[in-house]
């Protein structure tokens, strides 16, 4: 902890000083009209900033996320008096809100904007706390850290034929289970069209029946490796391929430098395969896992490429592309 005047402070030192010096030529009376109440007040701060406890804080890791989501900080701070909060953040998060001021205890809130993906140290945070005359300033670094964890780039390979191409067996038709009937697309069998339903249309127009998808038992896995500096790409290239394949119903394992998921669906698989990439850096991955893999990540400097059995597909990684997936599949809003 460090101690300080602050301006005004020095203001207030320089006056009573002054102050003394003139009461060594006109008089002890100038000393009491002046000087006494200006020491008094530097005592006082000094005294009260002096005794002031020590903050302690507390705090818990605000929730993962994407690049470009916000998050709420909070911080609950013990101790006495005035003070203003300042937390260190590190490059791949900033802060919306500027410094908190509070008058302690305190719980105090901030936001911030996810940047990049990776696993973020937040803190230690700095407070300053001031006495009540604002003449002294006392500062501390709590060692209280907590984590932002930010998820990789997640690209919409959904109309990406080569991709969307590889989970068509994720899932069956119950032909014997009926749903509902929708328009004619090219490409859809004869068989399924609602001929009852579209003789009551016009002419070129038919409808189609569809039937309830059956999720099937089979696995899909992913394996990602990159060369050093681009452990961004790989881990964008594997997420958008395993999300893919969890929504195509297949049971998704992740195989990457930082470790593994073991095969498993729904939201929270989803959530443990996204912050498996999040935190994982460039390397390689075991030959086993490699051999046992149903798709194979690599990113380099020639970009990120998906190689299924002896094919290699380009990630097409543009900006318009993006979209993040959030724990229910869904895209940002």
């Amino acid at each position: 902890m460090t101690l300080r005047p602050t301006v005004r402070g020095v203001g207030v030192a320089v006056v009573a000083g002054g102050a003394i010096g003139m009461a060594s030529a006109a008089g002890p009376r100038a000393l009491n009209a002046i000087a006494a109440p200006a020491l008094v007040a530097l005592l006082a701060g000094a005294v009260q900033i002096i005794l002031a406890d020590v903050p302690d804080v507390d705090r818990s890791a605000p929730a993962a996320g994407f690049a470009g989501e916000r998050r709420t900080v909070t911080l609950d701070v013990a101790g006495s008096g005035v003070a203003r909060l300042t937390d260190r953040l590190p490059g791949g998060v900033a802060a919306v809100s500027p410094a908190v001021k509070a008058t302690l205890p305190a719980t105090v809130s901030y936001e911030v904007e996810l940047r990049s993906r990776g696993e973020w140290t937040l803190g230690p945070p700095e407070i300053v706390m001031t006495d009540v005359l604002g003449l002294f300033v006392r500062t501390a670094t709590p060692e209280a850290t907590t984590t932002a964890l930010v998820y990789p780039d997640v690209y919409d390979l959904r109309g990406d034929d080569a991709f969307a191409g590889l989970f068509t067996h994720g899932t069956s038709n119950d032909r014997q289970a009926f749903d509902s009937i929708r328009e004619y697309a090219p490409g859809d069998p004869l068989r399924d069209v609602h001929w009852k339903s579209s003789a009551k249309r016009e002419a070129d127009e038919l409808v189609v029946k569809q039937f309830v998808a059956e999720e099937t038992t089979e696995e899909f896995h992913v394996v990602a490796s990159a060369a050093p500096g681009h452990a961004d790409a790989m881990a964008s290239g594997a997420a958008s391929v395993a999300l893919l394949g969890l929504q195509a119903g297949l049971s998704v394992a992740v195989t990457c430098p930082a470790g593994e998921v073991q095969p498993g669906r729904g939201d929270a698989h989803r959530r443990h395969v996204l912050e498996l990439l999040a935190r994982t850096e460039a390397g390689d991955v075991r030959k086993q896992a490699r051999e046992r893999a149903d798709a194979a990540v690599t990113a380099d400097g020639d970009g990120v490429i998906v190689t299924v059995g002896d094919q290699e597909h380009a990630l097409d990684v543009e900006p318009e592309r993006r979209r993040t997936a959030v724990a229910d599949g869904g895209d940002r809003r």
